[in-house]
């Protein structure tokens, strides 16, 4: 998709008609928009999104009141906005209207076929197969939301973020149908002899299903806690690394805490060990005996020649169908020999039982030397388990003497940053102690759910209408299982895909050498070449809420063309950037203009003159198709204000007029 130009008429801060086109050339395939705050920035980016899907921004103030103040004065009622946008070589006018008559359409979209205006007869369902709902916002960077976006509590809107990236919409709406309709089918279990019973399992799993839930987000919530009291631990760190007095002992700190997370590691991997090693090696270990009588039967059957047998079926029958004994004598059938050769085939072994003994001897020979080397095996686990777990103690015991060290240091606040420091870590352990009970709870309360089901199922067993009720239910319940499993996988790896694709954003636009860690429930932290959790400051959050979008519209545009009947496809759309400097520094800015361009193949930048300082338009040169300023009008007077004139591309432009027609907004086009 491709937007060619955009018309605002009476909508908010554009009295009358005002219209821009945005650049389609590939290689200069950015739109700058300079304004001042408060000129329309948001209010443009708004407008594509309500023009598109009669919707705005969360933050958008004032959502329903559209129609500009002085149109409305005039008796004007009605505002709208029109875009022209192209999609798979087909172009398209997209417009929507405020509140109109009831026989009026609010919104329309016409395709020029042969010069001639067709009217698509659902324009929402087509929209929404250019760029799904879901997936729209994303498009739309909010430079002053992305802090918000990103901050420490916020893992339900990243994960969120993903999933609308991915075209979860379906699956997420297929699971909760599918849960609706298996309580249905539950609940409608016809009346029997056991209906009491009936009725009390069905409450049962109600009120189990609704435990597992609360303690879900009871988790998640402290989970949420735990990042934001690590972020605070981060910051405490960043000080005492910073301050003189505390440095050296800041430094062991942090070495010691990586070997810690390390050696915790370790452990962890050793004792999944022990558990892999028990349940690879314990059939061997109890198989000694059986083993050994097996091999010692089939070696004795062996010697006396009875496995396998002494004949073999295709010897005899070669012999019969010759009618000819390897010593020469005849066996015609009928004689006494022939029978006596044919006897021998109910005692002769074919090849399959020839192939079956000798897979019995060779399990059993493998049973008995996997035996002889299960032990050093777990002798080896134990000890790399033992090894982990002295250094934990070690470095536990060197973390705490550091941290007794710091907290007397009474320079600077040092002490009480210390302190602050172990309060903060003990109360996160405290809630991780939480997680841990709620984890035991919610796991308990599944393998209640279970039981419930099964004896719900043999009470159902007995009444033919409540087992056809019971098994669409406990289709239901796969189904939706099924598609959890499938959604929980998909996330995983557009997880993957992100988190390479955000450090490599940050490895070309940050001064600092860190990196993004997202976990597998979605919380997002910055970590040094080490690993240790490092503080993110204002600016830097802004540029990581600027690496997550382009990831973002990155993994759309991968998506496009993926086929699956579960999920919507990606798309490419423009990128519209507000304000995505404002909290950046001189360099961070220009570092990230220069990365902006390839963020999208049409970007559209608004930015205030602050924000474009600091070689931003230096970083951008060569890339921009079209510039515009957005002109502030006000009908009072001008009074003793200075004019405000400003320079975009060699002109010069005055930004602010007074003594206007109406208060408002307007374009002024300065392309290069």
């Amino acid at each position: 998709m491709w937007i060619e130009e955009i018309s605002l008429k009476d909508f908010r801060c554009f009295f009358g008609e005002h219209s821009i086109e945005f650049s389609q050339d590939p290689k200069k395939n950015v739109t700058l928009i300079h304004a001042e705050n408060g000129v329309g920035k948001t209010t443009l980016l708004n407008a594509l999104l309500w023009c598109f899907y009669g919707d705005t921004t969360a933050k958008f103030e004032k959502r329903d009141d559209l129609v500009n103040y002085d149109a409305r004065a005039e008796g004007r009622v009605q505002a709208y906005v029109e875009v022209l946008f192209e999609h798979n070589d087909k172009s398209y006018r997209a417009r929507r209207y405020t509140k109109r008559a009831s026989h009026e359409r609010e919104f329309t979209i016409m395709r020029l076929d042969d010069g001639h205006l067709v009217t698509l007869q659902n324009p929402d369902a087509f929209i929404n197969t250019v760029i799904p709902r879901g997936m729209a916002g994303h498009f739309l960077f909010d430079g002053e939301h992305a802090e918000v976006f990103l901050g420490e509590d916020n893992r339900s809107s990243i994960r969120k973020a993903v999933q609308d990236i991915l075209g979860c919409s379906l699956i997420k709406t297929a699971i909760s149908d599918l849960a609706d309709t298996a309580t249905y089918y539950r609940k409608q279990m016809p009346t029997s002899k056991s209906s009491a019973s009936l009725d009390g399992f069905s409450s049962r799993i109600d009120s189990l299903t609704a435990q597992i839930a609360a303690a879900i987000d009871a988790r998640d919530s402290l989970l949420g806690d735990i990042e934001r009291i690590e972020q605070q631990i981060a910051d405490i760190d960043d000080k005492l690394r910073n301050s003189a007095a505390a440095r050296q002992l800041q430094t062991r700190r942090d070495k010691a805490m990586t070997e810690l997370a390390r050696a915790r590691q370790r452990a962890k991997d050793g004792q999944e060990e022990v558990l892999r090693w028990l349940g690879d090696n314990g059939r061997y270990l109890v198989s000694t005996r059986i083993t050994d009588l097996a091999m010692d039967h089939l070696n004795q059957q062996d010697v006396k020649g009875k496995l396998p047998s002494p004949y073999n079926e295709e010897f005899v029958t070669d012999l019969l169908e010759m009618e000819k004994c390897i010593c020469g004598a005849d066996l015609k059938l009928g004689t006494h020999a022939h029978s006596a050769v044919a006897g021998l085939l109910h005692k002769a072994a074919n090849a399959t039982m020839r192939s079956r003994i000798g897979k019995v001897r060779a399990q059993l020979s493998q049973l008995r030397s996997e035996r002889t080397k299960a032990p050093s095996r777990l002798e080896a686990a134990n000890t790399r388990l033992a090894n982990a777990r002295q250094d934990i103690s070690r470095l536990e015991a060197d973390l705490q003497e550091i941290s007794e060290q710091l907290a007397g240091i009474n320079f600077d606040e040092i002490a009480t940053r210390e302190s602050k420091r172990n309060e903060l870590r003990n109360e996160a352990n405290k809630k991780r102690e939480q997680i841990g009970d709620l984890g035991r709870r919610i796991q308990s309360s599944e393998s209640e759910k279970v039981a419930a089901e099964r004896d719900l199922r043999k009470l159902a067993a007995e009444d033919a209408g409540a087992r056809v009720f019971f098994g669409r239910y406990t289709l239901c319940e796969t189904l939706k299982s099924r598609l959890e499993k499938e959604l929980v996988e998909e996330e995983k790896f557009a997880r993957s895909v992100l988190r390479k694709s955000i450090n490599s954003i940050l490895a070309r636009t940050s001064r600092k050498a860190f990196r993004l860690q997202m976990t597998d429930d979605y919380g997002i932290s910055l970590v040094n070449a080490a690993g240790t959790q490092i503080p993110k400051t204002t600016g830097e959050n802004q540029l990581l809420g600027l690496a997550f979008t382009a990831a973002l519209v990155e993994f759309a545009k991968l998506r496009q063309n993926a086929q699956d009947y579960r999920l919507l496809r990606g798309t490419v759309a423009p990128l519209v950037l507000d304000s995505p400097f404002g909290q950046l520094d001189d360099e961070y800015r220009k570092t990230a203009a220069q990365y902006v361009p390839e963020m999208a193949g049409q970007v559209v930048l608004m930015v205030s003159t602050s924000q474009a300082s600091g070689g931003v338009l230096e970083a951008l040169h060569g890339r921009i198709g079209e510039e515009y300023v957005l002109i502030r009008h006000n009908k009072d007077a001008r009074g003793a204000r200075n004019p405000e004139v400003k320079q975009f591309n060699g002109k010069d432009v005055e930004t602010t007029l007074f003594d206007a027609e109406y208060d408002g907004s307007s374009f002024f086009r300065v392309t290069r």
